[in-house]
């Protein structure tokens, strides 16, 4: 289900960009792991010293372990920040399976190491819970 993936993508554009920013790269890559529930992927964009990174792998290690189908979709509602680090505001829409979908203002914080952004900072790591 690669649907979703594309429409970060659309959401992020919608911000008043020609393209989304380098930094924005990382959530499209996490949603398109969500989509299809590849934890290497999902976690490839995440710093282990993150807090509350243990958590976050538990909450998802159970929602791949449950869910069939899952979509994803990230609008950007405020980004501050500089080259190496930003701190963003991100209207979160989480589909699984039939459930109801799940909507919620996520904050995150990326840092860029080395030449690729990650994502050292999100709450709440409960959104992700099945």
């Amino acid at each position: 289900m690669r649907f979703p993936a594309l429409l970060i993508v659309a959401g992020l554009m919608a911000v008043g960009q020609n393209r989304p920013p380098e930094q924005m790269e990382v959530f499209r890559l996490v949603s398109e792991a969500l989509a299809n529930q590849d934890a290497e992927a999902f976690f490839d964009q995440f710093d282990p010293k993150m807090p509350q990174y243990d958590k976050l792998r538990n909450e998802i290690q159970d929602l791949f372990g449950m869910a069939q189908e899952i979509g994803s979709t990230v609008d950007v509602i405020m980004d501050e920040g500089d080259e190496l680090k930003r701190t963003l505001e991100l209207d979160w829409l989480l589909k699984i399976d039939t459930d109801e979908p799940r909507r919620q203002i996520v904050k995150c914080q990326v840092e860029k190491r080395g030449k690729k952004w990650k994502i050292t900072a999100l709450e709440p790591v409960d959104f992700f819970k099945k």
